[in-house]
C-alpha cells in the first residue's frame, strides 16, 4: 500500500441504509428517555424555583408516611404531603395531588405554588400525578437531570448522530458516483 494510492472504500449505499436503520430505533428509544428525565427534571426545578408551571396556591390537607423502593436496594418509609390547588387563573380546583412544600407539613397552611401537569406518557418518571411546587422538591432533580442528562447524551448521543449522519453520507455517495458500475 503506498501514499499515492489510499484504499477507498467503494461499497454501495446498502451496508449505510442497513446501519442507519438499526440505529434509528436506538436513537429514537433515548431520545425518548432524555425526554423523559432530564427535560422532566428541568421543568420540576423550574417550577421549584417558581420559574415555570402554572402558578397558584396549594392548600396542605394532609401528610402521609408510605413505604418508598423495595426489591432488591431496600426501601424506606417517607412522609408526603398532599394539597388542594387552586389556579391563579380561577380553572377548576385540583384536589389530593402531592405536594412538594418548604418546611412542615401542617394541614391547612396555605402557600404560593406552581403546579407541574402529569405526564402520563413519561415512560420513567411514574408521573401519572399532578405535582404542586412550593419552594421545595427540586433538588433531587436537579441532580438527577444534570447527571442521567449527562449520561444520556453520551451514551445515547451516538445513535443519535448516526441517525442524522448516515442519510447524509447516503447522499453524498450516491451524489459522487461512488456507487455507480462503471
Amino acid at each position: 500500500m503506498s501514499k499515492r494510492n489510499p484504499i477507498r472504500n467503494n461499497r454501495d449505499p446498502g451496508t449505510l441504509i442497513v446501519m442507519w436503520l438499526v440505529c434509528l430505533p436506538v436513537a429514537w428509544f433515548f431520545g425518548h428517555l432524555i425526554g423523559d428525565i432530564p427535560v422532566r427534571n428541568a421543568e420540576v426545578v423550574l417550577a421549584g424555583l417558581d420559574w415555570a408551571g402554572e402558578r397558584g396556591t396549594v392548600t396542605v390537607t394532609r401528610s402521609e408516611r408510605v413505604y418508598e423502593g423495595g426489591g432488591r436496594g431496600g426501601g424506606h418509609r417517607t412522609t408526603y404531603c398532599f394539597g388542594d390547588f387552586t389556579p391563579a387563573h380561577g380553572s377548576e380546583r385540583l384536589l389530593d395531588i402531592r405536594v412538594h412544600v418548604d418546611g412542615e407539613c401542617d394541614a391547612g397552611r396555605v402557600l404560593p405554588a406552581r403546579l407541574v401537569r402529569a405526564d402520563p406518557g413519561n415512560w420513567i418518571d411514574g408521573n401519572d400525578r399532578d405535582h404542586a411546587y412550593a419552594g421545595a422538591g427540586w433538588v433531587s432533580a436537579l441532580l438527577i437531570g444534570l447527571f442521567m442528562g449527562a449520561f444520556l447524551l453520551l451514551v445515547g448521543g451516538i445513535p443519535i448522530v448516526c441517525v442524522m449522519l448516515f442519510p447524509l453520507m447516503i447522499l453524498q455517495h450516491l451524489w459522487t458516483g461512488r456507487g455507480r458500475k462503471s
